[in-house]
């Protein structure tokens, strides 16, 4: 139960008198466990933690030569570690401070808390302070504790939990913040890469650049391996007295052969292919690079202490790997030769947070826990099909290790353990955990995070195969392969999943499959894996992403009642390429939660709109859906976890199939379902809605307008940069998305060459006698025509525009819309003088049906009801963007009016004239813009009160509630 700050305070009263009743001899008496006990954690139970439960507050954490006593924990995540101390202890000796300090660093935790009651300091263990007395945030003396509270409160669970220690921190704005133990790590890693590489290249040149670059990847992580052993105490200081021998003896030894040696010892000890005979050892080199990368494996950059393998996390060095993976190799004239970071963005993949690691893995593989006993639950097979570094991995064996450990009354986790201990962990190496990836080195990399996870005392390790190289979405026969791909179809890595893995296929399948698949458009693709996939999945239509081949993966791998979860791009929920997916997982009722984080960005360096998907092999009737955008864009820093309380709704799942998906429930699907049922869809009543125009040379036929005079019009060319005099007849007036406003067409400061009439393409006889001077200007962009899309148009009518779409329809009175806009942006070229293009910054244009009253149809699209229904279903933007492409507007219900009806019919012409109004008012006020400012202002008053008036009768024509109402404009 939450404690209250006055209920915190009255019990933090009550110790404080205890404290000063106690005498000078009495205090003397108090060991540090005493303390503790009497004291300390009574304090912070009584700011309202609960200290019993090691869920919340664990003892004991382990540092490699020592503890900090606790770990303060939400959800799973350490919040701050506390080191308590006997009363009357020194704690401005700075033995206390540096180890909680450097342990929270370590942990990428901020916050260290020292302790003795008598006296509490809070450490900030990002500050960059190398004397670690500076680093105190707060400093407390027993007598202090009732007149500063407020500070006292920081610590209590419900202040940690709001974040208001990180706020108080931050309001101060002390100093830089120490880098992370994740991002010196990485870069000295870069270095020692690049180092190494450029020194064994000329000593080696027999072999390729991806053997030395093999090489030396295995040398780093054999030396990381070492070192995780001595910090963990497994192994005695290795690497450092081998160096200190090979100078004592004045460097006359190789220090290579020595180090083989040790990997040979290493192989005997611990029989992992890590340390199995390789190419690195029969290397030759310089040893400078293998004496500077074993220093830097102890000494942190900056003089902040020693680098502690065992402190640091898997989840770090798995963060570390990552990047590390998309490391830049060069050779020494530095020519880049291998650049992977390129590759694996190319491949789609990018390192996941940890947040959403921990949040994934707790919805799958957490909650078949909690539904499973002890002997199922140690039969469960947990998959990633894309696996990289292992995160999801990493965090599926600390979830395994936590529940089995606890069934068994043994300690998770930690250096050191007993047989039993090594041998749960082998366990779940061994028989629960499965990864596939194509890129070799991060299946290797996988396994070594995999195994500094688990190793924990010396002993044989096990060599990991089940976390294996191979592409998820090719398996098959050879035959079938080599007729697909040819005689080399081996360079595909196929995966023929019942041979790799036969024992789970033949039980059915995994039970658990969790990952983040890569995100690659078939554009980029080889023709025979796109031709592949055509034939072997139905989710691959249209221009699809590669990720939809992952998740109707994973619903064929699962075993019934299986369950996945992926992160992906939230484009799948309206996009037309994800149609077939959507009817399968509609079809299979397979959805039962899904988190959005709407155009919240989840991944660092790149733009990608991206939800949480989970999957259950089992028919699922309702769904729940997250909205955790705002809650993203609201968090400063990368946060540790998922809250329990974001916004949800129940979803019907069987309202869901193969058309967008409409992710809403209760007042919002009710209301949805009163606007669709008001009228039919706007592509019902419009004659058609099309794109822009695409010409594939926009800068021939797209030019910059000077000045028109006389017939003839200046523009500049930027395909040719520099001007020209062109006649005007064939140049049109050409809006981008910015000159397409709400009732308004901006007069655009660009023209477009349109070589057509009534979509047919004039001829180079019509041109050249009609119109010279354009003539003339296309003959001096001929070759650059010519050569679009590989010479597609070398042929006769080589002045042509790209495609054929919307030549026609151009010149004719339309409603236009941006393709994207912060909200309903619609307009009307009543002339049909303006055309546009498609694309980015281009455009939609509607054609209606006769009958219908564009004005009327103007006002509907442009209302605040109508618009709420467009961002229910469209593709969300950063900066608060939505799409409004055809496939989103066409959805748009459209209010027909019984024109037999006189009420009707005067709602109906009293929105004509209010629209009429509209745009007149938005004319004169864009006048007024340039010039008259107080004007501009009144006009921009009347234009406000006139959107209330259309909005009002919009509401009236829907028949909307004061409560729908107030669903649509937020207020509720």
């Amino acid at each position: 139960m939450a404690v209250s700050y006055s209920e915190a305070r009255i019990e933090v009263e009550r110790l404080v008198d205890r404290f000063a009743g106690l005498r000078a001899h009495n205090l003397k008496r108090y060991n540090e466990a005493a303390t503790r006990q009497e004291f300390i954690l009574p304090l912070f139970d009584a700011l309202g933690w609960n200290t019993r439960d090691t869920r919340e507050v664990s003892p004991e954490e382990q540092v490699s030569r020592g503890f900090v006593d606790f770990a303060f924990r939400i959800q799973g995540i350490p919040r701050f570690f506390l080191e308590t101390k006997k009363i009357i202890t020194d704690l401005d000796d700075p033995q206390w401070a540096r180890q909680a300090i450097n342990y929270a660093w370590l942990k990428g935790v901020t916050w260290a808390v020292l302790t003795d009651f008598e006296g509490l300091k809070v450490f900030n263990a990002e500050w960059q302070e190398t004397i670690p007395i500076r680093a105190i945030f707060k400093d407390l003396h027993w007598q202090q504790y009732l007149d500063r509270f407020d500070d006292l409160w920081l610590l209590s669970r419900p202040a940690i939990a709001e974040g208001a220690l990180d706020q108080a921190a931050e309001a101060v704005g002390r100093k830089a913040k120490r880098s992370p133990v994740s991002r010196l790590l990485f870069a000295d890693l870069t270095e020692w890469r690049r180092e190494l590489f450029r020194h064994l290249r000329p000593y080696n040149p027999m072999l390729s650049v991806e053997q030395i670059d093999e090489a030396v990847q295995r040398i780093l992580d054999r030396l990381i391996f070492i070192r995780a052993c001595e910090d963990r105490e497994i192994e005695s200081v290795r690497l450092h007295p081998l160096l200190r021998q090979w100078r004592d003896q004045g460097r006359k030894k190789d220090l290579l052969a020595q180090l083989n040696a040790l990997f040979r010892e290493f192989d005997a000890a611990y029989d992992s292919r890590l340390f199995a005979p390789h190419l690195c050892e029969e290397l030759t080199s310089d040893p400078g690079p293998y004496e500077r990368v074993i220093e830097g494996l102890y000494e942190v950059p900056g003089g902040y202490g020693l680098y502690d393998f065992n402190a640091i996390d898997a989840d770090v060095l798995g963060t570390i790997y990552e990047q590390y993976l998309g490391h830049r190799a060069q050779d020494p004239e530095g020519k880049q030769v291998v650049d992977r970071r390129a590759r694996r963005k190319a491949q789609g993949i990018y390192y996941t947070p940890q947040f959403v690691v921990r949040y994934i893995v707790g919805q799958t593989l957490g909650r078949l826990l909690e539904e499973r006993d002890y002997e199922q639950a140690r039969q469960l097979k947990v998959l990633d099909m894309a696996c990289g570094s292992g995160s999801f991995l990493i965090e599926a064996f600390d979830v395994l290790d936590r529940y089995l450990a606890n069934m068994r009354g043994q300690p998770a986790a930690s250096a050191g353990g007993d047989a039993h201990d090594l041998a749960r962990r082998m366990e779940i190496l061994t028989g629960n955990l499965y990864g596939v990836d194509l890129d070799t080195q991060a299946v290797e990399i996988a396994r070594l995070n995999l195994l500094l996870k688990a190793v924990n005392q010396r002993g044989l390790l096990p060599p990991l195969d089940n976390v294996r190289q191979g592409n998820s979405l090719i398996s098959g026969t050879p035959a079938e392969l080599e007729a697909a791909f040819g005689p080399d179809w081996r360079a595909k890595h196929p995966f023929k999943w019942e041979e790799e893995f036969p024992t789970i296929m033949a039980r059915g399948g995994l039970d658990v499959i969790v990952g983040n698949p890569p995100y690659i458009r078939i554009q980029t693709l080889p023709k025979d894996d796109v031709a592949w996939y055509g034939n072997h999945y139905r989710a691959a239509s249209g221009n699809y992403d590669i990720y939809v081949l992952f998740v109707e993966r994973a619903l064929e791998l699962l075993r019934p009642g299986g369950v996945a979860g992926f992160i992906l791009p939230n484009k799948l929920f309206q996009a037309s390429y994800g149609q077939q997916l959507r009817a399968l997982l509609s079809e299979q009722q397979a959805v039962w939660r899904v988190v959005d984080f709407g155009d919240a960005q989840v991944f660092e360096g790149a733009t990608t709109y991206t939800c949480l998907l989970f999957l259950r092999k089992a028919s699922t009737l309702r769904l729940t859906y997250v909205a955790a955008g705002d809650w993203l864009k609201a968090q400063s820093d990368q946060p540790a976890s998922l809250p329990d309380d974001l916004p949800e709704a129940i979803v019907d799942g069987r309202r869901l199939g193969e058309g967008p998906w409409v992710l809403t429930a209760g007042p919002q699907a009710a209301l949805r379902d009163k606007l669709e049922a008001a009228g039919p869809p706007l592509s019902e009543i419009a004659r058609r809605i099309f794109q822009g125009l695409k010409t594939s040379a926009d800068a021939v036929y797209i030019l910059e307008k000077v000045s028109e005079r006389g017939g003839l019009i200046s523009v500049m060319s930027s395909a040719r940069e520099k001007s020209y005099q062109l006649e005007s007849d064939l140049l049109k007036p050409l809006i981008k998305g910015g000159q397409m406003r709400r009732y308004l067409i901006e007069e655009p400061p660009r023209v477009i060459l349109f070589p057509y009439t009534d979509g047919r393409l004039f001829s180079e006889e019509e041109i050249s006698s009609r119109y010279p001077l354009i003539w003339q200007y296309l003959l001096d962009n001929k070759e650059l025509l010519k050569e679009r899309e590989e010479g597609r148009f070398a042929g006769e009518h080589w002045w042509q525009y790209g495609r054929t779409q919307a030549l026609e329809v151009m010149a004719l009175p339309k409603i236009v819309t941006p393709d994207i806009a912060a909200s309903a942006s619609f307009s009307y070229d009543a002339g049909g003088r303006y055309y546009f293009t498609g694309g980015g910054a281009g455009g939609y244009g509607i054609l209606l049906d006769e009958g219908w009253s564009y004005l009327y149809v103007l006002g509907l699209l442009n209302s605040t009801p109508l618009d709420w229904s467009l961002q229910q279903v469209s593709s969300p933007f950063r900066g608060g963007y939505f799409s409004y492409e055809a496939r989103f507007i066409r959805q748009l219900p459209i209010r027909r009016i019984n024109f037999d009806d006189p009420a009707d019919v005067a709602r109906h012409d009293r929105m004509v004239a209010l629209v009429e109004q509209m745009l007149q008012l938005q004319r004169e006020k864009a006048e007024a813009d340039k010039f008259l400012l107080d004007v501009r202002h009144d006009l921009a008053r009347q234009i406000e009160r006139l959107d209330a008036e259309i909005d009002a009768l919009v509401y009236e024509l829907y028949g909307l509630t004061d409560e729908e109402i107030a669903v649509v404009e937020g207020r509720s």
